[in-house]
């Protein structure tokens, strides 16, 4: 039989844990940069003033990474100003166009699109 004192431990323990979980979840802003670890965008400098064109640079990387056709991991994001740069290779032509239309719907002034073609066998 329970009494009451061993109930407000578990109640307590219960807490606890509870807190603990929630400290060990990362902050927005710690997912966030989970999703620049392919370079070292984070540690840019430029972006610490920048703020819009980090806020840009994540849009576009999110919207090219929902696209089925771009693999995310093959492309690097520069942003200075509004001009988005894109480098890296993806599968065809058609790719390399829709990669510069999805950074100009992200909200780039212009893209510049350095990326190649390199088609799988």
């Amino acid at each position: 039989m329970h009494t009451g004192k061993n109930t407000s431990k578990a109640i307590l323990a219960g807490f606890v844990i509870a807190g603990a979980l929630v400290l060990a979840l990362p902050l927005p802003s710690q997912a966030q940069d989970k999703t620049m670890r392919g370079s070292q965008s984070h540690l840019d400098p430029h972006y610490l003033d920048n703020k819009r064109d980090l806020q840009l640079k994540m849009d576009v990387k999110w919207s090219l990474g929902l696209s089925p056709w771009i693999d995310i991991d093959h492309v690097h994001v520069i942003v200075r100003d509004g001009v988005v740069t894109l480098r890296g290779v993806v599968e065809d032509s058609s790719a390399l166009e829709r990669a510069t239309r999805l950074a100009e719907e992200a909200g780039a002034k212009k893209v510049i699109n350095l990326m190649t073609t390199e088609e799988k066998k």
